[in-house]
């Protein structure tokens, strides 16, 4: 009933006079409605009435000898009318409004998720092939279409869905299985190598071990087999659970120009400021966002959106230019450089379970590049579950 009033509208009266309740009689005689009516006080009675009933109220209190007064209005019909009032506002209103169904169906961001070793832009460029890109109307566009045409686009890619989400399509891939995926707890499984080397230890905790130490495993060779066998020589599935260390070498080479330079920032910052509306940009600063010197440039999006809920294709960009000096670096410096990030690189490969027992450096030069070697001997362990089905136990 409260919306049905609100959308029709209602106003607020006073009725002020000898006997002020009277007028509720002569509306119900008419087939007015009202409600909230208080008793008199101070020969004054206050109610609610239909907003199309209050132009009536004022001439149908006088003939009674009360004055009638119309306080307020409330609803749709009164915002409306105020809205009247104000043009800009209204003209704003409505741009909104109609930039908003705009929006929902069209397409204005893009996420990209799934993918390991395919980048985003291989991606991007074949959906923008198959009709999916920014600013189309996702309405026009078939899903088994594009997925078989960005599937056939790029071969390393076995499955992928777009679903939309307002204005923002969300893109999920699945690439053909050139590296061991992760798990779930309860599945089958066997521990296989990833990565070849030298086993130096085998502790099986559960399953079947089928390596031993002095042993060379290559990558996805079993260490540990998801199986076990019973007391009646019985052999059953299960998730093999183990360590297996081996030696493992790594040759690793980082490259850089001699004529390296080291930057050095002057503490000075310079902001420009962009609006971009769908495919339109539109700069608030004079010129380009080149900085006449050397600089970092920092750029930040800041989208008219509601996660889950809209996308608007408008966004403010912010671009910061942070200029810096350099110098020159001298060879030692760039070889100590590039000796560090090697180690670095080499830490990740290994983990933080893994141990250098040797490693070693050479540098050499070539057409004004230094090149820099690492090569290691390392610890490490190099099992990782990979799911098997029960049907493929020994």
């Amino acid at each position: 009933m409260r919306a049905a009033r609100y959308i029709t509208g209602w106003a607020q009266a006073r009725v002020s006079g000898a006997q002020p309740e009277r007028i509720l009689t002569a509306l119900a005689e008419r087939g007015i409605d009202f409600w909230d009516a208080a008793p008199p006080r101070d020969y004054t009675l206050r109610f609610r009435i239909p907003a199309g009933a209050a132009k009536l109220l004022p001439r149908l209190a006088e003939t009674m000898g009360c004055e009638g007064v119309i306080e307020s209005v409330h609803g749709i019909p009164a915002l409306w009318h105020s809205a009247r009032k104000r043009r800009t506002l209204l003209l704003l209103l409505l741009a909104a409004v109609f930039a908003l169904g705009a929006s929902l169906s069209h397409i204005w961001f893009i996420d990209i998720t799934g993918n390991v070793t395919v980048p985003d832009g291989v991606i991007r460029q074949a959906l923008a092939e198959c009709g999916v890109d920014i600013g189309t109307n996702w309405l026009a566009f078939s899903q088994d279409a594009v997925r078989n045409g960005v599937l056939l686009r790029v071969p390393e890619l076995r499955w992928m869905t777009v679903s939309m989400q307002g204005s923002r399509a969300h893109v999920i891939v699945r690439e053909k299985r050139t590296y061991i995926e992760p798990v779930p707890e309860k599945e089958y499984a066997d521990i296989v190598a990833a990565k070849a080397g030298l086993v130096t230890q085998v502790q099986a905790k559960r399953g079947t071990a089928v390596t031993e130490p002095n042993k060379t495993v290559l990558p996805g060779e079993i260490l540990i087999g998801g199986y076990r066998t019973g007391r009646f020589g019985v052999q059953g599935p299960t998730r093999a659970i183990g360590t297996v260390t081996a030696r493992t070498w790594y040759e690793i080479t980082a490259e850089a120009p001699l004529a390296a330079a080291e930057k050095t920032y002057t503490g000075e910052k310079m902001l420009r400021f962009a609006l971009i509306l769908g495919k339109l940009r539109i700069n608030f600063y004079k010129g380009s966002s080149i900085c006449p010197a050397e600089c970092d440039k920092i750029i930040k999006r800041h989208d008219a959106a509601a996660d889950g809920v809209f996308t608007l294709p408008l966004a403010l960009e912010t671009v910061t230019l942070r200029p810096y000096e350099t110098r020159d670096v001298s060879e030692l410096e760039l070889r100590e450089e590039l000796s560090a990030m090697l180690e670095e690189e080499l830490s990740r490969r290994i983990g933080e379970e893994g141990e250098a027992v040797e490693v070693k450096y050479t540098a050499s030069e070539a057409n004004g590049v230094l090149y820099v070697t690492l090569r290691a001997e390392c610890l490490e362990p190099i099992g990782v579950p990979s799911p098997i089905e029960a049907n493929e136990i020994p």
